[in-house]
């Protein structure tokens, strides 16, 4: 495995490989393939000899960019961004958030080719993809068929792409990988290399072959020392926002900063140029920076709480809120939303239970096991669902759901979420937040 110092300084000596592939988190990798571009071709012939296209153009495209001589004598970079697309399987969830990625970031061509090659698979059409249109495909549909879903937020861009990708007269790129492979294994242009930016290609894969064998391959990821989110380093990420700056991020600052944030790498790096800028003049960013401007969007510990209650975990339940009060002195600014997780939780239980007690083949008293419920319930659930204008769940997820809902009697929801109504008055009208909370959590969660 190659290390990016190295290749820098063999890029900068004229001695770069023709073919580079760079894995990873997305923000990394994309941060050490600019690196390694901007060390192959001088400033002053970027404009001409550095091209990014992202991989949903089509590795005949690619293949045509590399091969075009350079109009100047210099070195020639082609980088290619999201060359897991050229897998032969991909990540249906994966490509409908990039295509989206693409979208609102004004490169429309680029979204409706990714888009349109995604589509491709199931053999549909442009009008199929104008999601919530007349006539268009319904989210089942998607799920079965392509194996992804867009939710309703998504009606609005994806009904804008299927226009413009129609008023483009826009097709998905053919499957030519051996044209981009046959390319690069003949020869390129003397001084000019390929840099393919992907979250991860299959090992056995042309490409994947053909950077280990005549290039090098790097891998960029932030590493974890622990399970939680504290042992994320994010040290590459601050020394790049925060060193051209010369300015430092405090242990406390950082902690607080993984906290509030998790582990979007990009979303981080925004935050920390934000805090560089608050920082003004001083050279450290500490705590209460963080505290003063950054919001909190982490969201998996309530996803954890939400799964605990209608497990009916207490230790556990009662491990993540206490995990929370730790990360803060202020035990109200816990609470308030840890309670909106468990009645969260307590109101999908609820309708768990009233959805699968009026489902014939989930009513009775044996439990079903996950191909048989995909076969004969969950297409219930869908158009349930479906009719009521909601987002269909993952079928092992409505499974999972439907279990939880068997473990408790409907009664037992019912009080509990009165209890959540109870605790949050009491919670507003100055109730011990912790003592609030760990109460709620053995009514609900204690014995049966």
């Amino acid at each position: 495995m190659a290390d990016l110092s190295e290749l820098l300084e063999g890029a900068r000596s004229g001695k770069g490989h023709a073919v580079y592939l760079v894995e990873g988190d997305e923000y990394l990798a994309k941060s050490a393939a600019r690196d390694l571009a901007e060390a192959l071709v001088p400033e002053h012939d970027r404009a001409l000899n550095l091209v990014v296209v992202d991989a949903s153009a089509g590795a005949r495209e690619v293949a045509s960019h590399l091969l075009t001589v350079a109009m100047f004598a210099a070195p020639k970079a082609v980088v290619v961004e999201g060359a897991e697309a050229f897998a032969t399987e991909v990540d249906a969830e994966r490509e409908l958030g990039r295509a989206r990625e693409l979208w609102q970031a004004k490169r429309q061509r680029d979204a409706a080719r990714r888009l349109l090659k995604l589509l491709a698979g199931a053999g549909w059409q442009l009008s199929d993809a104008a999601f919530g249109a007349r006539g268009a495909a319904s989210a089942a549909k998607w799920r079965k068929e392509v194996g992804a879903a867009p939710e309703e937020s998504d009606k609005g861009w994806l009904q804008e792409l299927a226009g413009y990708a129609e008023a483009q007269r826009l097709q998905a790129p053919p499957d030519d990988v051996d044209v981009l492979v046959s390319a690069v294994e003949r020869g390129l242009p003397p001084r000019t290399h390929l840099i393919l930016v992907a979250e991860g290609l299959p090992q056995k894969h042309p490409l994947a072959r053909l950077a280990a064998t005549k290039g090098a391959v790097l891998r960029r990821k932030a590493e974890r020392r622990g399970r939680t989110i504290d042992t994320l380093d994010i040290s590459e990420v601050v020394q790049e926002v925060l060193g051209p700056l010369r300015k430092r991020l405090s242990r406390e600052a950082e902690l607080e900063l993984k906290q509030r944030l998790g582990d979007d790498l990009r979303l981080l790096a925004n935050e920390v140029g934000k805090l560089a800028i608050y920082a003004g003049d001083r050279a450290l960013i500490g705590r209460e920076d963080v505290e003063a401007i950054v919001a909190p969007v982490r969201e998996e510990e309530f996803f954890a709480v939400s799964e605990a209650v209608q497990e009916g975990d207490l230790g556990r339940a009662l491990s993540l809120l206490h995990d929370e009060l730790r990360r803060t002195q202020n035990a109200t600014s816990v609470v308030l939303p840890f309670l909106g997780a468990v009645a969260g939780a307590v109101r999908r239980a609820l309708a768990d239970h009233a959805r699968y007690a009026s489902i014939p083949q989930a009513a009775g008293p044996r439990e079903i096991p996950y191909n048989e419920f995909q076969r004969s319930v969950f297409p219930a659930v869908e158009a349930e669902l479906e009719e009521k204008g909601q987002k269909v769940p993952n079928p092992f997820v409505a499974w999972l759901g439907y279990k939880r809902s068997r473990r408790r009697p409907r009664s037992h929801w019912r009080r509990s979420l009165v209890l959540c109504a109870e605790g949050d008055f009491a919670l507003k009208t100055g109730a011990d937040p912790r003592l609030l909370a760990e109460r709620l959590l053995t009514q609900i969660c204690g014995a049966r």
